[in-house]
């Protein structure tokens, strides 16, 4: 019976949260009065410290999730509000898979107890974990298409376009290749289109991609600017320098090749090569010792 009434008063709780954070996140309409109040609240002066210490948390929080929205490419407020709507709904999951599990399977108390304390770990790290892979593979696709869109840059700045022309044109046609790329290509252009400068433009997107080859492309195009000089020679003195890093990354991986080649062939293919040769042999062997051991 307690059993019973511990699972009840969990059930209750996770619905509870579960409802007003939905609640909060899509029904519930922005209010002038409350607004109209929290503005006379920050100007008072005896509860402007409490007021900014609560935002200051608050915020700090939410600006850690931008920053790695940025860097996995979701730029939109919907994206913002989404992941946060899948972070409760992984913290309200642990009840609700632990209720089913003791309800409907009739697992012991304990045993729900236990699983919902791992479920609880699992589903509170499942959304840094996929941030994290969304993050890497966006990173290792920037990585491996940047030197050639580099190199289409370099083509149509010789070719007489000029920097925001040779943005567009190459975003434009790095899209069959790159998504990534060509998006942040395209969308640093539309910033400089709608009068953000030139450097703070360029420095979000390094910031944005998160990738070293950017920000020595992003300093170099800066340096090119503030110096004078041809920014087509930079450019293809920065290619030139990644073209070579790439081919050093290659070389590297050729050469880790074999050491990675040790597990396969010691755990599946020298096994299976074993059996292959020494199978008939051993057959032969053991009908000759059975026959002879019935003979004697």
């Amino acid at each position: 019976m307690e059993d019973g009434a511990l699972v009840l008063i969990f059930t209750f709780w996770s619905s509870f949260f579960t409802a007003l954070s939905v609640n909060e996140l899509f029904l519930r309409p922005k209010d002038p009065l409350e607004e109209r109040l929290s503005e006379f609240a920050r100007a008072d002066t005896h509860t402007r410290k409490d007021v900014s210490i609560l935002e200051r948390k608050e915020s700090q929080a939410v600006n850690r999730i931008k920053e790695k929205l940025l860097l996995a490419g979701l730029k939109r407020k919907s994206d913002l509000d989404r992941f946060l709507l899948f972070q409760r709904c992984c913290l309200a999951a642990p009840f609700l898979v632990s209720i089913f599990l003791y309800f409907f399977l009739r697992i012991s108390f304990d045993q729900v107890l236990v699983l919902g304390l791992l479920f609880g770990v699992i589903f509170m790290t499942l959304p840094r974990f996929w941030l994290l892979h969304i993050i890497f593979r966006r990173r290792k696709e920037i990585t491996k298409y940047f030197p050639d869109t580099l190199d289409l840059l370099v083509v149509a700045l010789e070719a007489g376009l000029s920097f925001d022309s040779a943005l567009v044109r190459v975003g434009e046609e790095q899209r069959r290749v790159s998504t990534q790329v060509s998006r942040e290509l395209l969308f640093t252009n539309q910033q400089m289109s709608v009068g953000k400068p030139r450097e703070e433009a360029l420095r979000g997107l390094a910031k944005r991609s998160g990738v070293d080859e950017i920000e020595s492309f992003v300093r170099a195009v800066l340096q090119s600017n503030k110096l004078g000089t041809s920014l087509v020679k930079t450019l293809r003195t920065q290619a030139d320098v990644l073209r070579k890093k790439r081919r050093q990354f290659i070389q590297a991986q050729i050469l880790k090749a074999p050491v990675k080649l040790i597990f396969p062939l010691l755990f599946f293919i020298f096994p299976t090569l074993l059996v292959v040769i020494l199978g008939p042999s051993l057959v032969q062997i053991f009908s000759h010792l059975k026959t002879g051991g019935a003979v004697s």
